[in-house]
């Protein structure tokens, strides 16, 4: 966390940002309790990213992991790769795939405790490098737990974030050179 807070300083002092509160968020629950449930984010990003090198970027929601050992949840976070909104998804009802279409690759991951007043914040840099670079369509990040911690994913209102913004996305980058 530490390295994480040295870095975000590091960033701010000597690159350009840009943040948005996440108002696309979803979560799904599996109708078997051996699956786990996925918390869902979208957010478009603006023109002024295309093509730009992506520093860091981060996510920043708070939710609470129902872990059974009472402490933290593993969780790893994938591009999707099909489009969705809040209002139409469930388990199976919108996806090819129960529980989501996503990239089999893991591309970040991180730790949820199971406090709900403190925010977790998560590296997803490669993730929007490659929606900017225009590697990959975005169509969001499906967030799941990586072992057998954690059934059900809770999220809570973050502090700081205007009314109805469960999540926010910053990303640093470095603008293009002028010509």
């Amino acid at each position: 966390m530490t390295i994480l807070m040295v870095l975000a300083f590091s960033l701010a002092a000597n690159s350009t940002y840009w943040e948005s509160p996440v108002k696309q968020v979803g979560s799904i629950s599996p109708k078997l309790s051996s699956q786990f449930g996925r918390l869902l984010f979208k957010f478009d990003l603006p023109q002024q990213l295309d093509g730009v090198t992506i520093d860091y970027a981060e996510l920043v929601f708070t939710a609470t992991p129902d872990t059974g050992n009472g402490y933290i949840c593993l969780m790893g976070a994938y591009p999707v790769t099909r489009g969705w909104t809040s209002d139409n998804i469930s388990w199976s009802g919108t996806w090819s795939n129960s529980g989501g279409d996503y990239a089999d690759s893991i591309y970040s991951t991180c730790v949820i405790r199971t406090s709900a007043d403190r925010p977790t914040r998560m590296d997803i840099t490669d993730i929007v490098q490659m929606w900017a670079g225009g590697d990959l369509a975005n169509h969001g990040l499906i967030l799941m737990p990586l072992e057998n911690s954690g059934r059900f994913l809770k999220l809570h209102n973050t502090p700081g974030l205007p009314e109805g913004a469960k999540a926010k996305v910053r990303v640093y980058f470095t603008p293009e050179p002028k010509n």
